[in-house]
C-alpha cells in the first residue's frame, strides 16, 4: 500500500497498491490510535513487470479521525491525504 486517501469524519478509506489488476483485498484491524491494514492480492513477483496501481476502499467501524494508517505487510505508516471534496464522504 502506498497511499491512502480519506476524511477524518468519515468511516471510509481509499488505499492505492501496487497490485496491477490482480483484484486486492483488504483486512483491517482497528484500535483507538491507528488503523492496520493487510492488503493481499494474486500478484507474484516478476508477473504483470508494468507497475500500476489498483485501488481498495475500506469500511472502518469508527470514523478515521486522529488515527494512524499502518500497512501491516511493512509496519510504515501511511500518509492519508485529504479525501476529494467532490467525493461524497459517508
Amino acid at each position: 500500500m502506498f497511499a491512502a486517501t480519506g476524511d477524518p469524519a468519515s468511516t471510509r478509506l481509499e488505499l492505492n497498491v501496487d497490485s496491477c489488476n490482480e483484484n486486492p483485498t483488504a483486512e483491517v484491524v482497528e484500535s483507538d490510535t491507528e488503523v492496520r491494514v493487510q492488503v493481499t492480492s494474486g500478484r507474484w513477483f516478476g508477473r504483470n513487470a508494468d507497475d500500476c496501481a489498483d485501488g481498495v476502499t475500506v469500511t472502518l467501524n469508527a470514523p478515521l479521525g486522529t488515527r494512524t494508517v499502518v500497512d501491516q505487510s511493512t509496519g510504515q505508516v501511511v500518509e492519508v491525504s485529504p479525501a476529494d471534496q467532490d467525493v461524497p464522504w459517508k
